[in-house]
């Protein structure tokens, strides 16, 4: 393997397990000679990607890796990079595609972008707003909160709960439980009849503000195989946002441990 993908590789260790690293870290982690693990961090320390604390001897990342990062959050926003690719989401799939954010208990409608495939009788513009338990662009996003945090935002309401919603807290937390785990959720006909939603979350790692990105179809369209393809999808794009914007659950994400 090359200096190069090698420098990669570590540079994305660094990122997924948030500390710094020593040449036996790396060593384990990527399944390479000590000897040249020592080199590649030598070298990238030369050339500024990463610093070495003289006493633990362990390496962060440098100076030019972190002015890098400060360009690129200075001048991107989350809300923006998910809306990137919700467009390239909805030219992928064709349906309707969201951008909303946690507002308190409610899901918050900020980017709206019309899709293709066929006529779906809902249309939730930006700012519209609902009971986040009630959706599943609103549970992925409860789902980055602990279960007391959720059960202070949505206290007695999940009696009002329509379609294949939560009805109870024990339901909800457990839904929030396997979203943890596989990083999307999806809704048949909850709050809006006849309308399906997949979605997944990206948490602002500066702000801590926690967003979502989904598509809407009609609840009919809905099948074992497109479901899970279309969850795949949407979870692939909140992921790609979450590694830039230094979210710690995509970081740490691993699809493996998803599937098991």
């Amino acid at each position: 393997m090359s200096t190069l993908a090698n420098a990669r590789d570590v540079l994305r260790l660094m990122a997924r397990l948030q500390r710094d690293l020593t040449v036996t870290d790396v060593a384990a982690a990527l399944e390479l000679p000590k000897s040249s693990v020592s080199r590649t961090l030598s070298m990238m320390a030369e050339y500024g990607f990463l610093d070495r604390d003289p006493t633990s001897r362990a390496y962060r990342p440098g100076e030019l890796v972190m002015e890098a990062s400060y360009h690129f959050r200075a001048s991107r926003s989350t809300a923006s990079l998910l809306e990137e690719e919700l467009a390239r989401l909805v030219a992928d799939i064709g349906y309707t595609g969201y951008v909303n954010v946690l507002d308190g208990g409610e899901s918050l409608v900020l980017h709206m972008r019309i899709g293709t495939a066929g006529a779906l009788q809902a249309y939730t513009p930006a700012g519209t707003r609902a009971p986040a338990y009630v959706s599943s662009m609103g549970r992925v996003m409860l789902a980055r909160l602990d279960d007391a945090q959720v059960m202070r935002l949505v206290d007695a309401r999940l009696e009002r709960s329509t379609g294949s919603a939560p009805r109870t807290p024990g339901e909800l937390v457990s839904r929030l439980a396997r979203v943890r785990v596989s990083g999307w959720e999806s809704s048949r006909g909850e709050y809006v009849p006849n309308v399906a939603g997949i979605s997944a979350a990206v948490v602002d790692s500066e702000t801590g503000q926690v967003f979502g990105i989904g598509i809407a179809l009609p609840a009919p369209e809905v099948r074992d195989e497109n479901e899970a393809r279309f969850g795949r999808a949407v979870r692939d794009a909140a992921l790609r946002v979450g590694k830039r914007v230094g979210d710690p659950y995509w970081l740490r994400y691993v699809e493996a441990d998803a599937a098991s």
